[in-house]
């Protein structure tokens, strides 16, 4: 039976697919910039609270801000990775935005958190923040290294052309006249030297008959 049945047609939808796969990117996009304006305010509020200047305090959101988009390109980097790295990733992005939904929260309903408490909250969050994302970056590359360690094993070597990959070895070099191939020079009527041996026994005379 030919192997034509087996065949596929080619995927007519792949414009379709790419198109899509625009809209959901620059609707993800419109959406975090939308949460990034929300979301101002609330954090912006609790680091008043919490005793930091106005002048300081405008930084809170950006921090935030920075620090979910780190998440989200790390959780998209590390999606072939081991289960940790995935782990860290999320959970990275999932504490993040529960820290600035619940600041929203907090704004919204006007409650107003202990002053201490908030204080050294506040003082901590931009370290932590650091550490975190030093954390996520030290973790995609070395899932960088080890996917180029892992394609470089699977490569065929140079030197032979990529023939011991397909099962060939590669023919040893041609040994120069009267060497054998333990390197050594053949002695003379041994019957290594080329043609020598043969030529001996053609060459000698027949006995005679009895």
């Amino acid at each position: 039976m030919s192997d034509l049945g087996t065949l596929r047609p080619p995927d007519g939808h792949g414009g379709f697919r790419l198109l899509a796969f625009v809209a959901v990117s620059v609707g993800l996009v419109v959406l975090a910039a939308a949460a990034f304006a929300l979301s101002y305010a609330g954090v912006h509020a609790v680091a008043l609270s919490a005793g930091v200047s106005p002048r300081l305090a405008r930084l809170y959101p950006v921090i935030f801000d920075a620090m979910l988009v780190v998440a989200c390109a790390a959780v998209l980097s590390l999606r072939g990775a081991g289960l940790p790295s995935r782990c860290y990733a999320w959970l990275s992005l999932l504490v993040l935005l529960a820290v600035v939904a619940g600041a929203d929260a907090l704004h919204a309903t006007n409650t107003a958190l202990p002053h201490q408490p908030a204080a050294a909250a506040v003082a901590v969050i931009p370290w932590a923040l650091v550490l975190i994302g030093f954390g996520l970056l030290l973790t995609m590359l070395r899932h960088a290294r080890l996917r180029k360690a892992a394609a470089a094993e699977t490569l065929p070597p140079a030197e032979d052309g990529g023939l011991a990959a397909l099962g060939f070895s590669p023919a040893p070099p041609a040994l120069p006249a009267g060497t054998s191939d333990s390197g050594t020079e053949a002695e003379p009527g041994s019957g290594t030297e080329p043609g020598t041996g043969f030529d001996r026994v053609h060459s000698s005379p027949v006995p005679p008959e009895a």
